[in-house]
């Protein structure tokens, strides 16, 4: 590990972890720069925990879908048939062929590369040569290796990775040890518990590249500093009770050595808040709220890899992986109660709830691309923040933290 050094010097990327009041921007060749990309990705991706999806997509033995982590690295997350959540490589151990691949593609699309795909199985056959693995990787299959003198089917399986569910979601892990992500979320639990995320079932999730650097947009996602300005056209504050709104002074947890966890809660102007032109929840409210919950919403950030934003109807999440310097791959849907999920007019309704979030995604995503071509120009600043720019300060101290520990386990 002597090599893993930061191309970019650690001094110039330490103004922006200070406190906010003094804080500036991450320098931009962060967003840009080819080799500090492979170093974060290293120091970041490649030691942390990395959220492909939902537990509620595999409710049965034998369910599983496909993901794709950092861009390269394709995994199955299978339930088995202990019930037990595997997430393991799709790579075969003979060729080094994605099992999960179609054996046949039409013309137009030879030279795609393997789709994403969920469904039931009993096992994974590759289709090149029909290796053959079951629901915990271990090889079953591999015709006419028995010719072969000393193989041994038993020594071989498909790599397996480190997995944790927490909230309903499902965490992999690419590092040999990496410390369990429940207790380094310790301090969002009680503003979460009202929520029972592990019972909300999700909607069928949507995948979309994005062309820009993964930071710009986990970055937005928490900025609070823009939303009342990009998106003025927006909100409508002629109704809205602002005497008791807490949105930028309500619970943020101090981010401590070793957490994941950026985040808080505070009160809106509107009980049942929606994210739509009308202001209102389109749904029923998530029966465990309270009167008092219904007028809050919960972002929190676990970092790096998912995003999630709690309303009085429904949560909306957003899984997020860098697959290049200015390439990101956003996995998203929304978590609702199985009584609203069986609602007569649920698709309808769904439809509204999605085309109100793609109102705000409509400004979000221009500015994304916009700003991620100011990062590569040479008069691109470490910008001062505002003191609304606090998640910003937490992202970069969070970095700051991986990249040292990086650094020093190098110089080791």
């Amino acid at each position: 590990m002597a090599s893993l050094r930061s191309p970019v010097p650690l001094e110039d990327i330490e103004p922006a972890a200070r406190p906010v009041d003094v804080a500036v921007g991450l320098p931009p060749a962060c967003y840009t720069d080819e080799e500090f990309y492979r170093f974060e990705k290293a120091a970041v991706f490649d030691t942390e925990w990395l959220c492909v999806g939902r537990s509620s997509q595999i409710p049965e033995p034998g369910d599983y879908f496909t993901a794709t982590l950092l861009g390269t690295e394709p995994v199955i997350v299978v339930r088995n048939r202990d019930g037990r959540i595997n997430v393991m490589s799709s790579i075969c151990q003979h060729r080094a062929m994605c099992v999960t691949a179609p054996a046949e593609r039409p013309k137009a699309e030879w030279f795609d590369p393997p789709p994403e795909c969920s469904g039931s199985t009993r096992n994974f056959r590759c289709p090149y040569h029909w290796w053959t693995y079951d629901l915990d990787g271990r090889l079953i299959g591999a015709p006419e290796m028995h010719q072969r003198p000393g193989f041994v089917r038993s020594e071989i399986s498909l790599p397996q990775l480190a997995v944790e569910e927490w909230q309903g979601f499902v965490f992999c892990s690419l590092a040999a040890e990496v410390a369990p992500l429940g207790p380094r979320l310790a301090a969002f639990d009680e503003m979460l518990a009202v929520y029972c995320l592990d019972e909300l079932v999700t909607t069928e999730p949507a995948r979309l590249e994005m062309p820009f650097n993964w930071k710009i947009f986990a970055e937005n996602f928490m900025d609070a500093y823009h939303s009342l300005r990009l998106h003025a056209s927006l909100y409508d504050f002629t109704e809205a009770d602002t005497s008791k709104e807490t949105l930028l002074a309500g619970t943020f947890p101090p981010l401590e050595p070793g957490s994941v966890g950026l985040g808080g809660k505070g009160r809106t102007g509107f009980k049942d808040r929606g994210m739509n032109p009308t202001q209102s929840a389109l749904f029923p409210p998530i029966p465990t709220l309270s009167d008092d919950d219904r007028w809050n919403v919960v972002y929190l950030y676990v970092a790096p890899s998912l995003l999630i934003g709690c309303h009085s109807d429904s949560v909306h999440w957003t899984a997020v992986q860098p697959a290049g310097t200015d390439l990101s791959i956003m996995t998203s849907g929304f978590l609702f109660p199985e009584s609203t999920a069986k609602l007569k007019l649920f698709d309808q309704l769904l439809e509204q709830h999605e085309r109100g979030l793609d109102y705000f995604w409509d400004q979000d995503m221009p500015v994304a691309v916009a700003s991620q071509r100011g990062m590569a120009s040479r008069f691109a600043p470490q910008g001062p923040l505002s003191l609304q720019d606090f998640f910003r300060s937490q992202l970069a101290e969070w970095l700051m933290e991986r990249y040292r520990a990086a650094e020093g386990a190098a110089g080791a």
